[in-house]
């Protein structure tokens, strides 16, 4: 799929846009890009010779046009159900991942250290946030900064508790007051 999808001329624009549409779904390659692009140039191929084989593509163009033209949206609303039915799961394991983090921070573990201690325990509970959480760690052992890898978590994920848990940790960070309280307050 991935030759199929190079062919169709794309945008900047719109390979960006497709391309955090993907990340928020899970699926972070840059190849992803590509195979959602042959999967909608495939599916509309098959729909043509389908109807050319039926007959249906000789005896009414209009129809057969506007089902190829259905054709090559059906994955964009495929990929846009899944995109939901993520965030409405990181959306509901924040809670644990905020009681988690309150506890190993009054534990005495730094942010960082509690984030990534967070990724690790919600692996098997709740991997689509601890994915995201680990890559937060990732980013920050790389060397970005802790508000940086913040901002890109909710980027990624798209999600406005997300959005609002790390606009907390990121005031917390600048103006030097105790995470501990923050994170209880916004939990």
């Amino acid at each position: 799929l991935q030759p199929l999808g190079k062919l169709v001329p794309q945008s900047p624009d719109s390979v960006s846009r497709t391309r955090a549409q993907l990340i928020q779904a899970g699926y972070r390659e840059l190849r992803h890009v590509y195979i959602y692009g042959g999967i909608r140039v495939l599916l509309v191929m098959l729909w043509i010779i389908a109807a050319a084989a039926s007959g249906i593509l000789f005896r009414s163009v209009l129809l057969a046009l506007a089902v190829a033209a259905l054709a090559y949206m059906v994955p964009r609303f495929l990929l846009q159900r899944k995109i939901t039915q993520r965030q409405l799961a990181i959306q509901l394991a924040l809670p644990d991942a905020l009681d988690l983090a309150v506890i190993c921070v009054e534990a005495g573990l730094g942010l960082d250290q509690a984030i990534s201690r967070v990724g690790m325990e919600l692996q098997h509970a709740h991997a689509e946030l601890s994915d995201e959480l680990q890559l937060v760690n990732i980013e920050m052992r790389a060397g970005k900064l802790r508000s940086d890898a913040l901002r890109n978590l909710a980027l990624r994920t798209g999600v406005d508790d997300i959005r609002a848990f790390v606009a907390v940790l990121v005031q917390t960070d600048r103006f030097g007051t105790s995470v501990a309280n923050a994170l209880r307050v916004h939990s």
